[in-house]
């Protein structure tokens, strides 16, 4: 009987405004378990200093206030954690950052790699071609609007035309159409190589090397030149693009779309039909446009897109 009066006073009976008064008092500001231990001692001595001096170890409230104190301290860690969660210079976890993206009508989006048009200012070649004039080609150097070739052009074209894909001389493009204003036609250069139809090259950036690739174009069913899907084997593409302007403007002549960034591949398994199948991929900066699944044979020859 004597126990339970002294911890009920202790902790309910005393008149609440004696209570706020003296939580004012309180030191709150860390909230680990020594801490919090330390401080309910100090505010127990300060304010029941008659009611209540029993501080040794072995005492039943001196255990409630270790368990009142790691309990605390489990609480505050949550709170605190969750709390992080509810800003954006704070939070750590993913869905939280996208959450609060939404907030403010922000959809966020992996990242996009740079990309442009490389445009071919000269060309060589080792066969034996011949321009009108019946001037060997091999192993000469035909700089676009040359100023001292009259010829440039047509070297060019030629030079070119023995490079594509059979069927596809100049003027007789592959796709046409008009991108931006621009008439654009896109060409396929023949190869042997099994491989991707990508190539690749470093440039420095601010002083840093990165990594590009000049990757096929198409501009099928778009109003801009974009990146067709990668098929090993197939030859890689180029576009002839003229404004009206003459040869020396810089959106007249022939280019290759480049992309920052490495083409890299993964091969998986599903093994049973799945409604909203998801995989999840253990590689870092994946962009959010170029992802092409493909279907394998036996044979781990592609069967279907």
């Amino acid at each position: 009987m004597a126990t339970t009066d002294r911890q009920n006073r202790l902790l309910v009976a005393e008149d609440w405004r004696k209570i706020y008064q003296a939580f004012q008092q309180a030191d709150f500001k860390s909230y680990d378990f020594e801490t919090l231990r330390r401080t309910m001692v100090a505010y127990l001595q300060e304010n029941y200093p008659d009611d209540f001096n029993d501080f040794v170890e072995s005492s039943e409230y001196v255990a409630l206030i270790d368990l009142i104190a790691y309990i605390s301290q489990a609480l505050s860690f949550r709170v605190d954690l969750n709390a992080r969660e509810n800003f954006l210079e704070t939070a750590e976890r993913r869905n939280s950052v996208l959450r609060l993206a939404r907030l403010i009508n922000y959809n966020a989006k992996r990242n996009q790699p740079a990309t442009g048009m490389l445009k071919i200012d000269s060309i060589s070649t080792t066969q034996d071609v011949q321009d009108s004039t019946g001037t060997n080609l091999a192993n000469s150097n035909v700089i676009w609007n040359d100023s001292a070739n009259s010829n440039y052009r047509e070297q060019f074209t030629a030079i070119l035309n023995a490079a594509n894909q059979t069927g596809q001389l100049f003027g007789n493009p592959r796709e046409s159409g008009t991108i931006g204003g621009i008439t654009t036609e896109v060409y396929t250069l023949s190869s042997n190589q099994l491989d991707l139809p990508i190539f690749k090259f470093q440039k420095p950036v601010g002083g840093v090397s990165r990594g590009f690739e000049i990757v096929p174009s198409t501009i099928t069913d778009s109003d801009s030149i974009y990146e067709s899907s990668p098929v090993p084997g197939t030859g890689l593409t180029y576009t002839y693009r003229t404004d009206g302007s003459g040869d020396s403007s810089n959106n007249t002549g022939f280019f290759f779309l480049f992309k920052q960034g490495t083409m890299q591949n993964q091969e998986f398994i599903v093994d049973t039909a799945t409604t909203n199948y998801v995989k999840s991929f253990d590689t870092s900066n994946i962009n959010d446009s170029d992802v092409w699944p493909y279907k394998l044979d036996q044979f781990g020859q592609l069967s279907a897109s």
